[in-house]
């Protein structure tokens, strides 16, 4: 078996639906809703996948995976591995996030 994941035609994540789709073809799409992130290779293309369809995929070698979240997907957002979450450059930590939100709540 291959250790790789064949790779099909780029999807529109924009839905955030799975992107298991066998054969190829559009009308074979998995309709579920995701619920995993994947990197599937340091070229940093990336998957969507519903919990059965994460169990496939276990089965290749891949980067990282994580649950979706709510940047994951979304334009400008980059993958940060140590928190396993999708981030935007600019977002604080959860520390300073909460240092905030503790500042203006006393």
């Amino acid at each position: 078996m291959q250790p790789f994941a064949p790779l099909g035609r780029i999807v529109d994540f924009r839905h955030r639906k799975c992107g298991h789709s066998p054969g190829d073809n559009p009308s074979t799409d998995c309709p579920a809703d995701a619920t995993w992130h994947i990197m599937w290779n340091t070229d940093r293309e990336v998957g969507l996948a519903c919990d059965p369809h994460m169990d496939v995929a276990r089965r290749y070698v891949f980067v990282d995976s994580h649950r979706i979240g709510p940047d994951c997907a979304m334009p400008g957002a980059l993958w940060e591995v140590d928190g396993q979450r999708c981030v935007y450059p600019d977002e604080p930590s959860g520390e300073a996030a909460a240092a905030t939100v503790e500042q203006y709540t006393h």
